[in-house]
């Protein structure tokens, strides 16, 4: 575990495609594997947690971009992975029930391949996290595979690149442009209203959102959240609305710090991306800037 601090950020590079790294995907399910560019994305960077269950710590790794956990999809018995993919598929998931079953599909055990090497396997089970692709790149999706015979395929490793993590907020996206079309996803049949200037019965999204206490405090059952729709994907837009909706706000936008909670159980993450594409409920817990709460979040250091 002396790789995975718990509370650090991390990247996971595959060993066996060495310029590629773990991604949590846009459409807040997916997990894939993908270069992370001049700039390195927010969607490559995972945060560190330790679980521990009867005596023994655990890890889970938290999407600094989207909040949700590297998962086993599916239930219990997971999800067969695409064709062109080996095992059965790895996911983003929140973390909201209470069951064993479902407690699992979160939990890793860390095996180093070689003492002394930062190079790891993520095992769940009998089953090693895995990338795909070696030979047909466009086969880019992370597995989670059988490893009965502890086999040394490198692509069931990965190597471990620890991100400096600082108190100073990311900053945001910009705004969308105030002609810009708010679009979920529309089927292609549908675009040819959009050219014509007509207006789209698009379905919104539900947030809902909670204020926090300086200290930190908020309501734990969702279910007594606030909501509203939006339409849009954007965090600029949407920190200005839950910003109006509050009984201090004066005007400023920067005035208020959102964080997803990604279910029950899950920790709060800091709010700096445009949010995914995925129409499932967002929980969003408010904090006041410059309080406690807010001051001790702390953010990947993107370099």
């Amino acid at each position: 575990m002396d790789l995975f601090p718990d509370g650090a950020f991390v990247r996971l590079r595959s060993r066996a495609i060495s310029w590629k790294y773990l991604h949590a995907d846009g459409d807040w399910a997916g997990v894939s594997l993908r270069r992370c560019g001049r700039v390195p994305s927010l969607e490559a960077v995972w945060r560190v947690e330790h679980w521990v269950h009867e005596g023994v710590t655990y890890l889970r790794l938290q999407s600094a971009a989207y909040g949700r956990y590297l998962a086993l999809s599916g239930e219990d018995a997971g999800e067969d992975a695409p064709s062109g993919h080996l095992g059965l598929k790895a996911a983003q998931r929140d973390i909201d029930d209470s069951t064993m079953v479902n407690f699992l599909s979160w939990r890793w055990r860390v095996e180093r391949v070689k003492p002394l090497k930062n190079y790891v396997r993520l095992r769940h089970f009998n089953r090693d996290l895995r990338a795909n692709g070696r030979l047909l790149m466009w086969n880019n999706g992370v597995t989670v595979d059988f490893n009965l015979a502890r086999r040394l395929s490198t692509m069931m490793q990965w190597t471990v690149h620890p991100v400096a993590a600082t108190s100073v907020p990311l900053p945001f996206p910009a705004a969308p442009p105030a002609h810009q079309i708010p679009l979920q996803q529309i089927p292609l049949l549908l675009w040819r209203r959009i050219w014509r200037g007509r207006q789209l019965p698009v379905p919104a999204r539900t947030i809902r959102h909670v204020r926090a206490s300086d200290e930190g405090n908020f309501d734990q059952n969702h279910l007594n959240w606030r909501a509203f729709g939006i339409y849009d994907h954007s965090v600029f837009n949407l920190r200005t609305q839950l910003g109006q909706l509050q009984h201090d706000w004066n005007g400023d936008m920067f005035g208020f710090t959102l964080c997803i909670r990604p279910g029950l159980n899950g920790r709060l993450m800091p709010l700096v991306t445009d949010l995914p594409r995925s129409l499932d409920p967002m929980y969003i817990v408010v904090l006041r800037t410059g309080s406690p709460a807010a001051a001790a979040l702390v953010y990947p250091v993107l370099l």
